[in-house]
């Protein structure tokens, strides 16, 4: 068996832990796709943090569902379609779509407690690019971290499930064309693992701190696209990053998402003069997609030489707004801002990314026993821009899918790992002479991506950031590191090379990719990298 890895280890010394089904990422579709396993079926969850640290839980505005009698499937599948620049696959499409109500009422039959009307009826919201209201809600602006709380507690009360937290999986076992599990570094015993699985699952997230600006938690690294592409497994459409166009703008702190949520109730985008100006760029104004209202900001910031524009809710009641968004009030409320009447600097930043590991309808990769779910796969719904509150619910359905089939072929394998054939080859030792200050690639890298391969593209920024990763890349995969830092940051490299390459190929103007020096939809095919 020969198997592609980060670091040196030795089958002898290092322990082994076996198990049916192998969860890698502890969001929604991580969690979802454990409790999809038969219970007859052993399955090892490992999360990098906890279990509470993930794009899920940050999920603010809700999940897209068609739940209202006034509205149809139809409808909430031409939606999506149109946001995604007519490279969306529509039989699967259809598919998340139709599954959505039956994965919500398994969510209420499980605990989860979204906001009702005192009628008992469950409250719907409004997003940009819905023409319906058809978004659920929890505690104002909470959905995701009430939804993973009751899946928590569903997962913790099934006793086939084992969850290790704080544990970085640093690459996939291979053997030919099929994935037996992965090499995970535990923390809590400052230990590598080998963990055998029948199936593996990636559920990883996204990459999201690629970027200086973005709304996405520490651990977005693109761990789980960098591991896949080393083992061989297809990777597609890693140009397409959705960049949100309303991520609350204060210098020296963290960024937070300011939900499109409160762009569905009514507020108004407008300039450092006071001027609303979404009408000027789109006939939907706030309603319109993310890419459209993402591209009008920064247009409107370089017309006013700003660094930011303001989003402005003080036309609503105060006690209505603090009740909707509670979250976001207690955030801006930190920065001295009341939201119900001061108006709120925004400013787009990197948000979900819609390539990733090429699956097929169930979440299957190209490798046999490796499935991907949620944002680290590219399963063709969101196609070049995502639709709000689509991603939850591609988490639940790819999630209950692959869970559910990986069970099934798991019930049929049996536990024939011949481990001493192991093919060890480490990197040779190198003398190093000089320290990396690993603080500072992170922060270069990240600084490149957001000015060369932000919200507006072309392609000389983009070869002049190409060849700083490529430069970077040269002496940071020569080392071999002992800390999760190191890992990470050989992740991020391998990353944003696959999206700058991406950005290169595809010489149009499509959704979230946008050319300046090719402003024309092209019809450019689709870029699948091995």
């Amino acid at each position: 068996m020969s198997v592609r890895y980060l670091v040196p280890f030795h089958p002898k010394r290092h322990p082994h832990f076996f198990t049916d089904v192998l969860i890698i990422g502890g969001g929604l579709a991580g969690l979802r796709a454990a409790l999809a396993v038969h219970p007859s079926l052993q399955v090892l969850l490992i999360s990098k943090g906890g279990l509470t640290n993930s794009n899920s839980v940050n999920a603010q505005g809700g999940i897209a569902a068609v739940w209202a009698k006034n509205d149809s499937l139809e409808e909430h599948i031409e939606d999506t379609l149109t946001a995604g620049g007519e490279l969306c696959d529509r039989s699967i499409v259809e598919n998340v779509v139709r599954k959505g109500p039956d994965e919500i009422r398994q969510l209420l039959e499980i605990g989860t407690q979204f906001d009702k009307t005192p009628d008992g009826d469950i409250l719907l919201g409004r997003e940009g690019g819905h023409r319906s209201n058809r978004i659920l809600h929890a505690h104002g602006d909470s959905t995701g971290r009430e939804m993973i709380r009751s899946v928590i507690e569903e997962v913790k009360r099934r006793p086939n499930i084992r969850i290790w937290k704080n544990t970085f999986a640093l690459d996939l076992l291979t053997e030919g064309n099929t994935c037996r599990g992965a090499i995970v570094y535990w923390k809590k015993h400052d230990e590598k693992e080998l963990i055998w699985a029948k199936q593996t699952i990636l559920a990883t997230g996204g990459c999201g701190q690629l970027y200086r600006e973005t709304t996405n938690p520490e651990v977005a690294t693109g761990d789980g696209i960098a591991m896949a592409y080393r083992a061989g497994a297809m990777i597609r459409d890693m140009e397409f990053i959705q960049f949100h166009p309303t991520v609350l703008y204060i210098a020296g702190s963290s960024r937070s998402l300011i939900s499109e949520a409160v762009r569905g109730e009514g507020a108004i985008l407008v300039d450092r003069y006071g001027k609303r100006f979404m009408p000027e760029y789109d006939s939907r104004s706030e309603l319109a997609p993310r890419d459209v209202v993402s591209r009008s900001i920064v247009k409107q910031m370089e017309k006013t030489n700003s660094a930011n524009v303001f989003l402005d809710l003080t036309s609503k009641p105060a006690d209505w707004i603090y009740e909707r968004f509670p979250g976001i009030a207690a955030t801006c409320r930190q920065f001295g801002i009341d939201i119900a009447r001061d108006r709120i600097p925004v400013r787009p930043g990197a948000h979900y990314a819609m390539g990733g590991i090429l699956v097929d309808e169930d979440g299957r990769t190209s490798l046999n026993g490796l499935w991907a779910i949620g944002e680290v796969s590219s399963t063709k719904l969101h196609g070049a821009n995502r639709l709000a509150s689509n991603s939850l619910l591609e988490a639940l359905v790819y999630g209950s899918s692959a869970g559910r089939n990986a069970s099934l072929i798991s019930e049929n394998i049996h536990n024939d790992y011949e481990v001493n054939f192991i093919e060890n080859k480490p990197l040779p030792p190198l003398d190093y002479k000089h320290e990396i200050d690993l603080e500072d690639i992170r922060n270069a890298l990240k600084s490149v991506m957001w000015r060369n391969a932000g919200v507006v593209r072309n392609e000389e920024d983009l070869k002049h950031a190409l060849e700083d990763v490529r430069r970077w890349s040269s002496y940071m995969f020569l080392r071999q590191f002992k800390m999760i830092d190191g890992w990470e940051i050989q992740n991020m490299l391998m990353t944003a090379k696959l999206i700058l390459e991406g950005a290169l190929e595809r010489q149009e103007t499509r959704g979230s990719h946008n050319r300046s020096d090719y402003p024309d939809l092209a019809g450019t095919p689709v870029h699948t990298l091995k």
